[in-house]
Order: C-alpha cells, then structure tokens, then sequence
C-alpha cells in the first residue's frame, strides 16, 4: 500500500515538474509548429533521459521535421547529475553477487561522465588492468517507466493539438518504450561492442575497447580502459603551425576525417553492421610518439608456396602496416544499425544514381529502398521526386549535400504512403551525425565525392561478371530462339483484330477527376437545355396568350425571369472560377 501510494506521489510531482517545463519553452508550440528548435532541445534536456529519447528519435524524422529541426535535436546533452558512491557500489555489488573489493582493487567514487542512463567510472581489476566501469543510475528504469506511463495518458489529450494528427502517437511511444529497454538492458550493449571489436579493432587506426564478460551484467558493464582525449577537443582546437610529430591541427583534423569516412563506408558496405551514433561524444582522439606509433602497427604476413621444379618451396613475407601517429577509439555502443546484403546493394545504386545525376535511376532506386503503406500514384510521385531533383542536381558535385537530399527525399516518399525501410532510416541518422562531425573537423572536404566512390566499388564487388554473362547469354538465345515465331503470332494478332474478336483495355490515370470533370459538362449541357426550353417556352406563352388572359402572359414572364436569374448566376459562377484560377497563380 505505501509502494502505492509513494508512487503516486512521484508520479504527481513527476507531472508537475513535466508541466512547469513544457510551459517555460512552449514546447508543445515550437514542436507543432517547429520554431525554436534550439528551446525545444534544452527543455528535452531538462526534461531528462525519457525525452532525450524522444528527441534523438525525432532528430532521424526528416520526413516530418525540417531540417533545421532535426540538426539541432542531434546535438542534444544528456549529462545529468551523478549518484552517490554509497548506491553505485550497492548496485555493483548487488549485480556481481560479491563485494567490491573482490573484483577491483580500486574503483574510483567520483565518475569522470555522467550520461542520462548510466555514469563511468575508472577502476583497475585484481590482476592490475586498468578498465571503465559503466554503472545504470539506480532506480533509472523506474523512472523512464513513470514518464512513459504518463505519456501513455497524455496521448488522448494530444488530438487536440491538430498538428498532432501527422503522426502515430501510440507507434511512436512504443518505439521510445522498445529502444529504451534495449539500452536499459546492459547486455545487449555487451553483444554489440563484442561484435563491433571483432569488425573493427585494428581496422587502420581504428581501436575499439575488449569487454570483460565476466565481470558485465543488465546493469553494469567493464571494459577495457581507452586512453585519448575527446574528440571536441580537436574540433575546438586552433589550426596552429605544429602539434604532433610535425603535424599541424589542420593536417590532423584533415586525416582523422578521412578516417572517418573511410571506415564507416567499411561499417555500412563491407560489415552491414555500423555506429549509428558516431559523434564526438563517443570518440577518443589517442596521439602517439613515433614509438608508440612503430610498436602497434600490425604485421601483415603473406605465405607463397609452391615448386621449383621438383623440389617444393614455402616463403613467409611479413609487413609493419604503415599507420598514422593517432588512433582513434570508440567508447560507446548503445547505439547501433545493421543492414543486410540486398539493402547495401539498393542503398549503392541510390548513391551512384544521385552521383550520375539521372533522375529516373534515382527515382527506380528510391522506390526500391521503400514499402508501400496506402494508396500511390507512381506519376504523381515521379513526377515530385524529377521537380525536386531537376532544382537541386544543377549544382556541381561538390557543392551538393547528400543529407539535404536524404531529407528532401524521404519527405517526398512521405507524402506519397510510401515508408523507407528501418534500417536506412537508422542508416540516414547516423550519416547525418557523421556529416556534423566532418563539416567540423574539414569544411573543405565534399563528402558526397568521397561517398560516391566508396558505393561504386561496392556495387562492382557485388557484380559476378560469370553470371551477369551467363543470364545475358540465356536471354539472347531465348530471344533467338523465339524471333521465328514473331511473322506468325503477329499475324494470328491482326486477324483476330479483323474478326472483331480483339479487345483493348486502357487504363486512365486520374479517372475520378476525368469523370467528376465530364460529369459537370453533362450537368451545364442540361442545365443550358433546360433554360433553352424554357426561354422558347415562356416567348410562346406570351405570344400566343388571348387578350385579357393575364394568367398566361404572367406565367410567360415568370419564366423569362427564372431563366435571366439563372443566366445571371452561371454568368458570375464563372466569373468567380476564372478569379480563383487567376489567383492561384
């Protein structure tokens, strides 16, 4: 009964606290109306790591969010106060089943980050490794669970805010409740960053942290301790004459951008398994002495094998793989994005289709990377997508942004009941991250022509030039094998025409607007008909109306009357269409 009650209580206060912030940024009003952005991105971090959520989900929403919305959304903060000492180490413990001092021979109490889920602590294991250990705010999850039992009673209140009809209210809070349990849930974290290690450490100058299982549970995870600083630290950084092994900051913000790119191309067409969330936040910049740099490059070793003559021989040949004097260190994985085979090669084709500025590629291989969700009208939507293109593909190759095009097109698939496929969303989000990051580090560098390659040698991997052959071949030898027939089947076609037997279906596109059009023809011919009679009608009455008899003379002129009237009103009925016309010009 008191759990009860106190939650209640906290649930109250809870609103209270939601209400007095929504009204302080006028959320709800910059939201609808998408105004402020910049307010509605410090209210969400007021608001606490449930709306963080719900405004990184909006910022991926470029089909209902300007652009300049969903930008601002991606640089929201979510550092929050830190716990005690006394409730981190009961979690630890309550997680591990042992006490603290069993597993780490030291754990530092004051956390040197604080995000909106968890906060970091250094540590070192009995065995002297040094290491992070992430630890869940206690108590977190009960309170993401207030908020989202709160949403789940606002929602009737929100159809009468009649913007809110452009969205589904209750899909939207189900994908909040399903990705906040997914980072709520450490483990999964833990299978991520496995995978994500085995794809990518060593990669170049990329490094990705070991995880310890052993010592990982739903609610807390230890890894391997990174060294580095945070990457904002290079971005905010003067372009000074030299820092590091004669390099200069603009030299080394040039290379880690092309690193950059380089490797999330690897992540999306090589592994189908990418950091959907690569900003600076979760990227340690690690600088090495020439020492440093020449101990941790990898060998490369190639085996030959063979004969020379009759006597077989084995050659080993090994290599330093040549690296930079920096690596570069992720150090979050809560959020990531696959994408299977057949959507890397449709995601390619997209890619090469805008690069070739062919505006019926694009179109096919739009459609391709969509589903349909209502009724569509292939013209209408062509017929967008070419107007926007033609306006936007003038501009030369290094002048266009790939993320305004992303946005503007999945806005265009919007209107048209036609949904992108999850993963490109995901994909599109974490794109645009990067393309934050890049604009920051190197202005200068166009990444549409340094993406635009990566996707062409993609797509020629993908090409088995065997069985592109082999099914060519198949379809010429059909084709040959049924050119004989042609004489005969077009003839049978024409004789059956000149039998009467043939029938010819054609389908109209717009039929309802034709035949509502036709429709309003018929009905003026009638009406015009009608008043024909009538004016001929009525000039009888008079005419031939006896002397005297007023009755039918009146009746004549009652008919002259009905029809001026009605004359009168086509006459300025289209006087009103042709000024509407005239004005919608």
């Amino acid at each position: 009964m008191e759990v009860t009650i106190m939650s209640k209580q906290s649930k109250t206060a809870r609103l209270r606290q939601i209400v007095t912030i929504v009204n302080r940024y006028s959320l709800v009003k910059n939201i609808t109306q998408q105004k402020n952005p910049a307010d509605v991105r410090k209210a969400f971090e007021e608001l606490g790591p449930t709306f963080i959520k719900v405004g990184q989900m909006m910022s991926v929403r470029t089909d209902i969010f300007t652009l300049a919305f969903t930008k601002e959304l991606r640089k929201l903060q979510d550092d929050v106060k830190t716990d005690d000492f006394d409730s981190v180490k009961q979690l630890v413990e309550s997680e591990l089943e042992v006490p603290l001092t069993e597993i780490f021979e030291s754990f530092d109490e004051v956390p040197f980050a604080s995000a909106s889920i968890a906060q970091a602590h250094h540590a070192k294991l009995k065995n002297g490794q040094s290491v992070v250990a992430k630890v869940q705010h206690p108590g977190i999850a009960s309170e993401i669970e207030v908020d989202l039992s709160l949403f789940e009673k606002a929602i009737p209140l929100a159809s009468w805010v009649p913007e809110s009809n452009v969205i589904d209210l209750k899909n939207i809070l189900k994908e909040i409740r399903t990705s906040l349990q997914n980072e709520l849930d450490f483990q999964k974290e833990l299978n991520f960053a496995e995978k994500f290690y085995q794809l990518n450490h060593g990669w170049k100058e990329i490094r990705v942290p070991k995880m310890e299982p052993a010592y990982s549970t739903k609610k807390l995870i230890v890894m391997e301790l990174m060294p580095g600083t945070n990457l904002k630290e290079l971005i905010n950084a003067d372009d000074k004459p030299q820092i590091h092994n004669d390099l200069s900051n603009k030299e080394l913000k040039k290379m880690v951008s092309e690193l950059l790119i380089d490797h999330f191309m690897k992540e999306v067409f090589e592994d189908g398994f990418f950091h959907a969330d690569p900003h600076p936040g979760n990227l340690l910049l690690q600088l090495m002495t020439a020492a440093e740099n020449q101990q941790d490059q990898p060998l490369k070793t190639k085996e030959y094998a063979g004969k020379l003559g009759k006597l077989p021989y084995e050659i080993t040949h090994s290599t330093k793989e040549k690296l930079r004097p920096f690596r570069l260190n992720f150090i979050d994985f809560g959020m990531m994005g696959t994408i299977n085979g057949e959507m890397q090669v449709k995601m390619s084709n997209t890619i090469i289709a805008i690069y070739s500025k062919d505006t019926q590629r694009i179109t096919n291989a739009v459609h391709a990377i969509c589903k349909q969700v209502g009724s569509f009208d292939e013209e209408t939507f062509t017929d967008e997508l070419d107007d926007f293109l033609n306006r936007y593909l003038t501009l030369p190759i290094k002048e266009i942004d790939l993320q305004k095009v992303f946005s503007q097109v999945v806005l265009i698939c919007h209107d048209n009941n036609l949904q992108i496929d999850d993963s490109v969303t995901m994909l599109i989000k974490a794109f645009g991250t990067l393309e934050g990051v890049i604009e920051d580090l190197n202005p200068d560098l166009s990444l549409f022509e340094v993406v635009a390659p990566f996707a062409q040698k993609y797509f020629i991997q993908q090409l088995d030039l065997k069985n592109e052959l082999q099914e060519t071949g198949l379809d010429y030898l059909t084709t040959l094998k049924a050119l004989p027939k042609l004489p005969s089947h077009t003839l049978n076609a024409l004789d059956t025409f000149a039998k009467g037997k043939g029938k010819l279906n054609l389908e109209l596109k717009n039929q309802r607007n034709l035949l509502e059009r036709a429709e309003a023809m018929v009905n003026r011919l009638v009406i015009g008909l009608i008043l024909s009679a009538l004016v001929i009608g009525s000039s009888l009455l008079v005419q031939t109306s006896p002397q005297g008899d007023t009755l039918i003379s009146d009746l004549g002129i009652f008919g002259y009357a009905i029809a001026a009237l009605s004359i009168l009103f086509l006459i300025l009925e289209s006087f009103y269409r042709r000024y509407r016309k005239w004005k919608e010009r």
